[in-house]
């Protein structure tokens, strides 16, 4: 006789029962916050003694809190009663409020909830915590010490106290079932620290003579590596906006810092990776004046949420953002252009439209014999300098686009007088104007010792001295040509022929001497001009820009 819990309709039963509540347990368990927590080494939570409101005030503004928690509408950033809102494919995140109010913001968080709020995304409420999404940038902040985690919580909690709650996320199905974040944590949160840590502020040299440089840092290279490291891929979560993202919302593999589109699909954030499509042509130190200014240095001031980043890095000291510059100069290059724009032209092949055949034309040079009776005569091709006829040391380089005056010759040599203008501290570079980086020549410490030196005029809009200098010496006859207005009607049709490939050229006085630096650079890598070509090009558009008082550019 068989019992009727024996019965096949009744064992399925029990087995579907078995089964549905092992999903339900497995579910749970996969989704627990704390299961994350035991599958990882756990952290070690600073204690509250000594906070240095002074460090955590720097990793309050390096990681951008206010940006995204400051309740919009006012003016005062550390006014945290959130409420901003972060539209996604996902749905709609609203920030919620981090000021210490008890009972609307984090004031009756501890600091072990507040650290792991932080660097585990996971915050304190319903019986084992409430996974955070992402769109809180955990994934970063895991990088940073307990020790910077405490000094930040210590001065959010001497802020003000705001009243008042953001609204709930609104989130599509299934993404508006937060538990299952849990499961995205244990996938994608790999709970690692940086292997260098935090070093800490740098020492700096008070007194630099280095002009180019916002600060001299006196520390070894790794350990400014370090610093930028850790302010860069911690507190700075640079890399959670300008990297393309999964449809999971993970950072795509091989395109860290290779920008992406915005949150809600309408914008892009560029690549700040050092490669042509990114940022490789910026040097660190025009990195961190971007940082400090929101100027780039083609002239373009940021907009948008980067004007609110830079409202932040702006108060971080020079050396900090010269470390996260020199970081960003070391990260591996993406190239990813921004839509839009074509791919660099990474060939010997000119890649340009037929009208702009000209540009490829030999550059225009004098005979030798021409040169050598002529009293001034313009450097075309870049050609070595020496202040003995005999010697066949190189005592510097005379750059193309240079006007000499000639004032001998000596068989295929010619002896040339060099005037131009030295920035005090920078003794090895000539230019052509106080002021202005119109590049003319660069010497060796032989010749910076046979300069002539004349008066000394100091900048009004930068307090730096330049001194008017002299120079003769020794160079070919080759590659020079004596006809000036030659030589700047050949670059202008140059600089219409190139341009034209891609978009009607300014005109030259449109930029400053000094961003038509950054503006012809950024552009460089859409053409395959020669270096003297571009060279060339560069001296013409900086003799008439918008400060150089030359004549307009002829009208070709």
């Amino acid at each position: 006789m068989t019992r009727a819990d024996d019965r096949p309709g009744n064992l399925f039963l029990r087995l579907f029962l078995g089964g549905f509540v092992l999903a339900v347990l497995g579910f749970f368990v996969l989704t627990s916050p704390w299961t994350w927590s035991l599958v990882h080494p756990s952290r070690d939570v600073a204690t509250l003694e000594g906070p240095d409101l002074e460090n955590g005030e720097l990793i309050f503004v390096a990681s951008d809190c206010a940006t995204c928690h400051a309740t919009p509408g006012q003016e005062n950033p550390l006014m945290l009663g959130g409420g901003r809102e972060l539209d996604t494919e996902f749905g709609l995140f609203r920030m919620p409020n981090i000021s210490p109010h008890d009972e609307d913001g984090i004031g009756g968080w501890t600091l072990a909830e507040f650290d792991r709020a932080v660097r585990e995304g996971v915050g304190p409420g319903g019986i084992d915590g409430q996974n955070f999404y992402p769109s809180f940038p955990y994934t970063s902040y895991q990088r940073m010490t307990a020790e910077d985690v405490r000094d930040m919580y210590a001065f959010i909690q001497s802020l003000e106290p705001v009243a008042g709650r953001a609204d709930d996320h609104d989130l599509k199905f299934p993404f508006n079932l937060r538990r299952g974040v849990g499961v995205w944590r244990l996938v994608f949160l790999d709970g690692e620290r940086l292997p260098e840590g935090n070093p800490g502020p740098l020492p700096v040299v008070e007194d630099t003579n280095d002009p180019f440089s916002p600060v001299t840092i006196d520390a070894p290279d790794d350990v400014i590596l370090a610093r930028g490291k850790y302010l860069v891929e911690g507190p700075g979560h640079c890399a959670e906006c300008h990297s393309p993202r999964t449809m999971l919302g993970t950072i795509e593999e091989g395109m860290r810092f290779g920008g992406g589109p915005t949150p809600d699909g309408h914008g892009h954030f560029p690549n700040i990776s050092p490669d042509e499509t990114g940022i490789g042509f910026w040097s660190a130190n025009a990195i961190a004046n971007y940082l400090k200014t929101g100027v780039s240095p083609i002239g373009k001031r940021a907009g948008g949420d980067m004007e609110e980043v830079v409202a932040n890095t702006s108060q971080l000291s020079d050396a900090d953002r010269l470390a996260m510059a020199r970081y960003l100069k070391t990260v591996a290059p993406v190239d990813h252009p921004a839509p839009g724009l074509p791919e660099p032209n990474r060939t010997s092949q000119l890649v340009m439209l037929e009208q702009s055949g000209e540009s490829a034309r030999e550059l225009p040079t004098s005979p030798a014999e021409e040169v050598g009776t002529a009293n001034t005569a313009f450097v075309v091709h870049t050609k070595a300098f020496s202040l003995d006829s005999g010697s066949d040391d190189e005592d510097g380089k005379l750059l193309s686009g240079t006007e000499v005056a000639v004032v001998g010759e000596d068989g295929d040599l010619l002896r040339v007088r060099l005037e131009g203008w030295q920035l005090v501290g920078a003794e090895a570079v000539l230019y052509a104007k106080q002021g202005q980086r119109i590049l003319q020549a660069v010497l060796g410490e032989p010749a910076i010792g046979a300069l002539e030196a004349g008066e000394t005029v100091t900048d009004p809009d930068t307090g730096q001295d330049w001194v008017s200098v002299s120079l003769e010496g020794w160079v070919d006859k080759t590659g020079m040509l004596v006809d000036g207005d030659a030589l700047w009607s050949f670059t202008a049709e140059m600089f219409n022929s190139a341009c034209a490939a891609c978009h009607s050229p300014p005109e030259a006085d449109h930029f400053l001497a000094n961003q038509w630096i950054g503006t012809l650079g950024s552009m460089k890598r859409f053409t395959s001009l020669e270096p003297d070509a571009y060279r060339l090009l560069l001296v013409y558009l900086q003799n008439n820009a918008k400060d150089s008082g030359a004549k307009e550019r002829a009208d070709l």
